[in-house]
């Protein structure tokens, strides 16, 4: 999934009024997440992205996100959990947030299942 493709699903899905650097500032802090907690818990390979620079209003719009399909509507729950926070509406935002820790707790398990663990305390993950 690409950074603008993130953005366009959850403003077709949620209509809202946050402005887009704030959207893509949560992207950035998912993904900055997905990086510490999960990838960097795992032995590195040839395949493992490096570590996500912080995204910015003048990241590219077809920036490769962290997190690849079937999995990438981690996206998606985590900006409308977000949004949902910043509205003020708390039982959409839990709600929100129990489909972004299912998919989050999804992803999570099947990058451990596909890539050996480093040695140490486990990470915490939903």
């Amino acid at each position: 999934m690409t950074l603008e493709k993130a953005l366009f699903t959850v403003d077709e899905l949620k209509p809202n009024q946050i402005e887009r650097a704030w959207k893509i500032y949560w992207v950035s802090l998912l993904d900055q997440r997905v990086y510490k907690e999960i990838i960097s818990t795992h032995a590195l390979d040839a395949a493992t992205p490096p570590p996500p620079a912080p995204y910015t209003q003048e990241t590219p719009g077809d920036t490769e996100l962290l997190v690849k399909a079937p999995y990438e509507e981690v996206y998606r729950f985590f900006l409308e959990m977000q949004i949902d926070l910043a509205n003020l509406e708390y039982d959409k935002y839990n709600n929100s947030l129990a489909l972004f820790a299912n998919a989050w707790g999804q992803y999570a398990r099947d990058y451990h299942r596909g890539h050996k663990p480093l040695p140490g305390p486990a990470a915490f993950h939903f």
